[in-house]
């Protein structure tokens, strides 16, 4: 397991957009609505259903922006991972910011295990928290960048992000697979 290289999420993000920028943009349009509509809850299902759509690209496949609810596959194991995972993160950065920090690539490490194949929630949490924990420095910068990258097309009167997000989701995956190994074999042996 290798600390995250933070130029080639960014890249790797930029490239993912550039190969398919109509489902990436519809995809993250859906995980917005469908997980603002349901006040948080469908978020989980819907973020790792992105990874698992960015993980066909990855893998050379072709993708749909309807790949996106491939997540509801694995509902509960991905509901539990996300949202457990971000009240973790929010807790941590209620006290005193510095845990929250610390954690923040919790949430799309835990999301990238269910996606990968993770049947446990509360399994890809743990595993997780180990593979950020053992890359905690590089998985903490690397997520603040990407959180900015995505962040940035708010400056354009929120327009951008349509276009910054699907990079800061892309980087993410790439984040979590560089810090977890990206060895479905070894992951499910864990």
């Amino acid at each position: 397991m290798a600390a995250p290289d933070i130029g080639s999420c960014v890249s790797a993000g930029i490239a993912g957009l550039k190969k398919n920028p109509l489902a990436h943009i519809a995809a993250t349009v859906l995980v917005g609505v469908v997980g603002g509509v349901s006040a948080g809850l469908l978020t989980g299902p819907m973020v790792v259903g992105y990874m698992r759509m960015v993980r066909i690209e990855d893998e050379g496949g072709t993708i749909e922006f309807t790949d996106v609810f491939k997540g509801f596959d694995d509902f509960v194991p991905a509901l539990l991972a996300v949202l457990l995972s971000s009240i973790l993160v929010s807790i941590g950065f209620m006290l005193c910011f510095l845990p929250g920090l610390l954690l923040i690539g919790l949430v799309p490490t835990a999301a990238y295990l269910v996606a990968v194949g993770e049947k446990d929630g509360i399994n890809a949490i743990k595993r997780a928290l180990v593979a950020v924990k053992d890359h905690l420095l590089g998985s903490v910068i690397c997520a603040l960048v990407l959180g900015i990258v995505g962040s940035l097309g708010a400056i354009l009167c929120g327009i951008g992000v349509f276009l910054t997000l699907p990079i800061a989701f892309i980087g993410s995956y790439h984040m979590a697979k560089q810090i977890t190994g990206g060895d479905v074999r070894v992951l499910t042996n864990a």
